[in-house]
């Protein structure tokens, strides 16, 4: 008698139930992908064989297939988690000299380590583009701590309104007689060195026809170092005239330079590192109507220094960090491997794969480029086993094993009783 066939589906029972286990215990493992067992039959093949009268001798287990279906997209509050809504694989290396081993993964658990390298939890270094390049060897990316680096201030663009209802000044302005001029107002500006210096600017009425003129004055204070050659104290510099015709409209003036500013402390403003003489440009949009005089809007191209204050996740892929001096600098994009044939990817535990013959190399790419997903950023993709069909499963194999042990069983019945015969 034969128990081939009862023992083959046993072995095939038993291997199914294992896959089922598996797939229960990561329920809850971000990135997972549940795995599902392929059976075939087996046939003893004899040359010359009826195929009319051909027995089976069991079953076995083909392969055991991943189903990479997309799981469900879980917010994590964690600026650097990333999850793919779609199809791809992160690329991570292990920050080791000489280990060029690329592992791919879908748990998208990130968060920097003590140099700034974007991590997962186990410590793979994850790798992406340079900046938003796209393109060329993908590297470690690295969030720089210190990289809110100050811009000296250059530009001032102010719009304005000038009361045409001002008297004309005919006395010597005096920036500490508040009398001698129509109008101030303060812009905060920045050296090469993130040191702020207040800009100020008056204005003086000097002609009431047409054209209406008024002669702005400029000072830096803030520094005392500043050079009194070029903002003498108490005496700041005429940086010129605007003009108005009959309706209001600025004729003339604008823009407006402040030249010749140096600071002792070696920073420079307006201009170039290094430069001896630095000149920042005032772009006035301005009215002259019967308002009283008011700034509406104001903004300078100058920041101070800053440090590293967050950092997120485009759907783009592109890693910004945020600098408490209002940077945003794109230190990397994400870079995503796609493969023709993810089920030939061999498991390496801790949610990582490495490429096979099977499923050929990873073709690295930005996220959206041809069929790899987006990035949703501040979340994970959650497992996708289906914890009610795994239950059902775990029933029908159950199930299987018992009757293969039974068929067992009634051969060995059948074969005492052929052992009994007298």
């Amino acid at each position: 008698m034969a128990f081939q066939q009862g023992l083959s589906g046993l072995s095939s029972s038993s291997q199914a139930l294992d896959v089922i286990s598996h797939n229960v215990a990561n329920a809850n493992t971000t990135g997972f992908k549940a795995s599902q067992t392929v059976f075939a039959d087996v046939y003893s093949s004899t040359l010359g064989a009826d195929p009319y009268k051909q027995v089976g001798s069991g079953s076995r287990v083909a392969a055991i297939r991943q189903n990479f279906s997309q799981g469900s997209i879980t917010e994590t509050g964690n600026s650097l988690d990333m999850a793919i809504n779609g199809d791809g694989f992160f690329m991570v290396k292990r920050p080791v000299l000489g280990d060029n081993q690329m592992y791919y993964t879908r748990a998208g658990e990130f968060q920097l380590d003590k140099d700034g390298y974007v991590i997962t939890a186990t410590g793979y270094q994850l790798l992406g583009y340079p900046g938003t390049a796209g393109a060329g060897d993908a590297v470690p990316i690295k969030v720089p701590y210190d990289t809110g680096t100050p811009r000296e201030t250059s530009t001032v663009d102010m719009t304005l309104n000038l009361d045409a209802n001002q008297p004309v000044m005919t006395g010597t302005f005096n920036p500490n007689d508040p009398k001698t001029y129509n109008f101030s107002t303060t812009v905060v500006t920045y050296d090469s060195l993130g040191i702020a210096h207040n800009l100020n600017l008056y204005f003086v009425r000097t002609a009431a026809g047409n054209p209406s003129t008024w002669n702005v004055y400029g000072s830096l204070s803030g520094d005392p170092a500043t050079d009194p050659t070029a903002t003498p104290a108490g005496n700041p510099v005429n940086l010129g005239s605007l003009q108005f015709d009959a309706s209001g409209a600025l004729t003339g003036g604008s823009p407006l330079s402040f030249s010749g500013i140096t600071l002792a402390n070696g920073a420079t403003i307006g201009g170039p590192v290094g430069a001896s003489d630095s000149t920042i440009d005032i772009n006035l949009t301005a009215t002259q109507f019967a308002l009283p005089s008011s700034v509406n809007t104001i903004s300078q191209d100058g920041v101070p220094a800053g440090e590293l204050a967050s950092v997120s996740v485009t759907k783009e892929g592109q890693v910004q960090a945020r600098y408490t001096n209002g940077n945003v600098v794109t230190v990397g994009t994400v870079a995503i491997a796609s493969f023709r044939n993810p089920n030939g990817l061999v498991s390496m535990g801790d949610n990582l794969w490495i490429s096979s013959l099977e499923s050929g190399p990873g073709v690295a790419g930005t996220p959206g480029a041809g069929t790899r997903g987006f990035i949703t950023g501040g979340a994970v993709e959650s497992s996708n086993v289906d914890l009610t069909a795994e239950l059902v499963n775990m029933i029908v194999q159950q199930r299987a094993y018992q009757a293969n042990a039974q068929s067992i069983k009634t051969q060995d019945q059948i074969l005492q009783t052929v052992i009994n015969l007298r």
